[in-house]
């Protein structure tokens, strides 16, 4: 894998400065509107053209930034990727409930000690698990991103059996990718204030620019996964 690679294959593009000038267009409309639902339209736009970066480069074009000419198939894939992450995180949530309680039953300042010991067990079990399913979701999330670039299927971001198979043959690029996405993702928290050099317009280029930058980093690190590993396509 060349793994510096994705941090500048958008700048061998010859048409790099129009396609991330709209992508960092949409993701401005997008910060603007976040507060409210219609804001979350180009946001999810951007993760529908993540994704087709994905399948580019597995599909090993040279160039394997997108067209913006598919708004409605960026759209659609961007909202299978997000509804596949939540649902994949369901758990976390659900598991945030008894700790809750388990908060509540430690905070009783007059409490019984028999409930306050139940409380710091239900947050110690809570907080166990929560790391250990957030640490295998972060582990499976290449394959989920390679098998819906590759399939376009919904259900194909449920199917444990492949997923797991793909990570596991994959896993040292797999660590790899994920370290250097929270490299980028770093990267990108001190491009995007660089703005404030140039008050409330530069800021408006920098920080959209610097969450587009991010995604395509990722996308192309976890589309060189995919061309490794054939189980993303079975």
């Amino acid at each position: 894998m060349d793994f510096g690679k994705a941090f500048t294959f958008m700048f061998e593009d010859p048409e790099w400065l129009r396609k991330l000038g709209i992508g960092t267009l949409v993701g401005l409309i997008g910060l603007i509107f976040s507060p409210v639902l219609l804001g979350l339209i180009p946001l999810l736009m951007l993760l529908g053209y993540s994704l087709d970066v994905v399948r580019n480069v597995m599909d090993g074009k040279q160039h394997p930034l997108p067209e913006w000419d598919n708004w409605g198939g960026f759209l659609a894939r961007g909202f299978k990727l997000c509804a596949a992450i939540f649902i994949w995180c369901l758990p976390i949530i659900l598991v945030s409930i008894p700790m809750g309680i388990g908060g509540a039953l430690t905070d009783q300042q007059n409490g019984a000690g028999g409930m306050q010991a139940i409380g710091a067990l239900l947050l110690i079990c809570g907080s166990c698990l929560i790391l250990l399913w957030g640490i295998f979701v972060t582990l499976i999330s290449p394959a989920i991103y390679t098998r819906l670039a590759a399939t376009n299927r919904f259900t194909s971001a449920f199917e444990l059996g492949k997923l797991w198979a793909f990570t596991r043959d994959n896993i040292g690029n797999v660590i790899i990718a994920i370290l250097l996405t929270g490299l980028a993702g770093l990267i990108a928290s001190f491009i995007a204030p660089l703005g404030l050099i140039a008050l409330v317009i530069g800021v408006a280029i920098t920080l959209p620019f610097a969450m587009l930058w991010s995604y395509l980093v990722q996308a192309h690190l976890f589309g060189q996964i995919g061309t490794h590993g054939l189980t993303a396509i079975e």
